[in-house]
């Protein structure tokens, strides 16, 4: 096969289809807007550290699974490197000193949301009972194929698979986290529920992260979102794909109704029989393709479906913490940092001590990020000086929040970086600053992104913005999708490997 496919983005799907363009016979050259590979799911250095702005953890990567058989196809089932998350949040309100962990022993969190509130119990017993019936799912099993390629025996096959959990995609189940918390009595398990992932999301994407939880199917990496891209991106260029950094695609070329390759920030242009393009379709449609072609279901999409709250991230170089602290901790502060434009009141914090490449000897990499809005960053970020104040006042507050939550963090503590959403943009071009697409709600996750455009041959999407929620596995299967979508326009029997 000699076809060449150009494609935009070396993200997580950006890679993957590139591996399984070339596992498939095309050529493949991937272009990438920033300097290293990951999209979303970069690191950076500063000072000997390695500042983790992406993967907070890695569903699927348990052997003998489905999911695992995606990992390995793409390079990155290097078990050595994976821990299994136990303990997935604690959650602490600094201001009434309530504390819950939510742990992979289900059992354990219905007892102890029980314990701290007994009219909540019967709650959360169905919570865990929910949880039980995800343990064993896969996302290769529910997202196999993409839309175009669905048929009727594949969803009644799927609907075969999901037996025992289909249930739970309708009725009570698809109120949002925030809706199901006003039955709770006791208020800090609501805001718990509420954020064990977003307020937003249904509940049915909630049990099954606990599903995932429970069954041993998360998981850290000790070389952090660094060793998995960079896993990926050797894997791609091991079967022969290039891949050019530092080259930003400013525009889609168009002959004869079919994408004939991209043109450069600069004017160089690549001729290719096929394009994968990996951004939001609304810059897709209007930026890469200038409005040329009407997609009604991918303009509703973007304009009726909320994306994720972009973030504010503050990263410090601290004295070793213990080992056995909890990798991530979702805590409330009693007195907020009052910079920022922060969005919630509730903060994440990341601790890296599981990752020896994270921090110099004797030193932890800590990192706090916080829900916040993108149009007054953007409009600071035009005067650098007060740009460079608010990230300080930021990085100030937030230092002030930990000290609270852990006495004494701040001592010998050193600030590192500041990542807005505006930085996000710079390095990602992801629209509106998001740190992943399409926000999960109810309405998204009954929502279907067609990844093909009419009247447009030869431009296939792949992404997180492809599928609402995002996602490591969901991003990998949608680089998939494409080459399948590819192979099918092109006569081409899909190469399977995960069959083999």
């Amino acid at each position: 096969m000699s076809e060449t496919v150009a494609i935009i983005g070396a993200g997580l799907s950006g890679l993957s289809a590139g591996i399984f363009a070339r596992l498939n016979g095309y050529q493949a050259h991937i272009f990438e807007h920033a300097n290293q590979p990951g999209g979303v799911s970069s690191t950076w250095k500063r000072r000997g550290y390695t500042i983790d702005g992406g993967i907070h953890f890695y569903m699927g990567y348990r052997p003998s699974t489905r999911d695992h058989a995606l990992y390995k196809v793409l390079g990155v089932d290097d078990m050595d490197q994976y821990i299994r998350l136990e303990n997935y949040s604690r959650f602490t309100d600094l201001a009434s000193c309530f504390s819950l962990d939510v742990t992979s022993d289900l059992d354990r969190l219905a007892a102890d949301a029980a314990a701290l509130s007994p009219e909540d119990g019967g709650f959360f017993a169905e919570l865990v009972k929910a949880a039980r019936a995800f343990q064993g799912a896969e996302m290769v099993t529910t997202l196999g194929k993409p839309p175009e390629m669905t048929g009727l025996l594949d969803k009644a096959g799927m609907l075969i698979r999901m037996a025992g959990r289909a249930k739970y995609f309708s009725g009570p189940w698809m109120r949002t986290a925030e809706e199901a918390a006003t039955e709770l009595k006791h208020p800090f398990l609501r805001e718990v529920l509420e954020h064990i992932f977003q307020p937003q999301a249904p509940m049915a994407f909630l049990v099954m992260i606990l599903g995932y939880l429970a069954g041993g199917n998360l998981a850290l990496r000790r070389d952090g979102s660094f060793g998995f891209t960079r896993g990926l991106e050797k894997r791609f260029k091991d079967l022969g794909g290039e891949i050019s950094y530092k080259s930003t695609v400013e525009e889609i070329l168009v002959k004869d109704g079919r994408a004939a390759g991209v043109r450069l920030k600069g004017g160089q242009e690549f001729a290719a029989g096929a394009v994968i393009a990996t951004g939001d379709g609304y810059a897709l449609l209007h930026d890469l393709l200038g409005g040329r072609y009407q997609a009604p279901d991918l303009e509703k999409a973007h304009r009726d479906l909320p994306i994720f709250a972009p973030v504010v991230m503050a990263n410090y170089g601290v004295d070793r913490l213990p080992a056995g602290e909890a990798p991530l901790v979702m805590y409330k502060p009693v007195r907020p940092a009052g910079a920022g434009w922060l969005s919630d009141v509730w903060r994440m914090l990341r601790l890296f001590n599981y990752s020896p490449g994270s921090a110099p000897e004797n030193r932890s990499l800590v990192q706090v990020m916080a829900d916040s809005t993108w149009e007054p960053w953007r409009k600071i970020r035009e005067d650098q000086q007060a740009y460079r104040a608010e990230k300080e006042a930021v990085a100030e507050g937030f230092l002030a929040e930990l000290e609270a939550l852990k006495p004494g963090i701040s001592k010998n503590a050193e600030l590192l970086d500041v990542a807005t959403p505006y930085t996000w943009w710079r390095y990602t071009l992801n629209r509106k600053g998001a740190y992943e697409g399409f926000a999960v709600t109810p309405q998204s996750f009954r929502t279907t992104i067609r990844r093909t455009l009419p009247g447009l041959s030869g431009l296939v999407m792949a992404g997180q913005w492809t599928i609402p929620g995002g996602g490591v596995v969901p991003s990998l299967l949608s680089g998939r999708h494409a080459v399948m979508l590819l192979c099918r326009a092109h006569g081409h029997k899909f190469q399977d490997m995960m069959k083999g």
